[in-house]
């Protein structure tokens, strides 16, 4: 049986707060938005193209440098401003100045496209569950040839256009006897990343002995 509404409350302008649908019909569509994206927590800033208003944490299509993947929203203002996923933009760039500068992994060519739907997020995940399989054949391929490094994941996209091998290693690394048999082993574009303490962190990282996230995995 429906609640009966009271007069008082139909009426906007005999009420003290807005219904959610009349918060909804006030939002204005973005023209840009700032999404989190990739195992490294690439951050972008993007011209919007969808239609709708996203709100704190939906996920985003986006096509970024790296090509078509998934990018969680991170908001600027909103009417759900100063919720647990919000931030100003001021906050965004005052983190990057304070974690790298010009060295933080911070983009700002691509394109926010539109909420991604529940096919696409489900391929984003059945992508994650084939980690393990590549990096087994990653670190396969590089005791074959002898490598001098250290394997630590395999990033593989939504669009299939582009799978990251990241390792650590203390030397150069030559990578050309190896590439082909890894390109051939995946049957995509690949790219070799190195990385540090930190990058491995972000990816790798799970929990201090506080019990809150890894400072460099806990973006924001």
């Amino acid at each position: 049986m429906p609640l009966p509404q009271f007069e008082a409350d139909a009426d906007p302008e005999r009420r003290s707060e807005l219904t959610v649908a009349e918060q909804a019909a006030r939002l204005q569509k973005p023209s840009t938005i700032v999404v989190k994206y990739g195992d490294l927590g690439w951050v972008g800033e993007y011209a919007w193209e969808g239609d709708a208003s996203p709100g704190c944490g939906s996920k985003i299509l986006c096509k970024t440098h790296r090509g078509t993947e998934i990018g969680e929203m991170l908001t600027t203002t909103c009417e759900n401003s100063g919720c647990g996923k919000s931030v100003s933009r001021q906050e965004m760039l005052d983190f990057i100045e304070n974690s790298g500068g010009k060295d933080y992994p911070f983009q700002t060519w691509g394109r926010a496209i539109r909420v991604a739907t529940v096919e696409e997020l489900q391929k984003h995940d059945a992508l994650r569950e084939q980690r393990r399989s590549l990096l087994e054949q990653f670190s396969r391929l590089v005791e074959q040839h002898q490598l001098e490094l250290r394997p630590v994941d395999a990033e593989p996209i939504l669009g299939g256009d582009l799978i990251t091998f990241y390792y650590t290693s203390e030397d150069f690394v030559d990578f050309r006897a190896l590439l082909p048999d890894l390109r051939e082993a995946v049957g995509t574009k690949i790219e070799m990343r190195q990385i540090g303490a930190r990058d491995e962190a972000r990816i790798k990282a799970d929990y201090e002995k506080c019990g809150q996230y890894c400072c460099c995995k806990n973006f924001l």
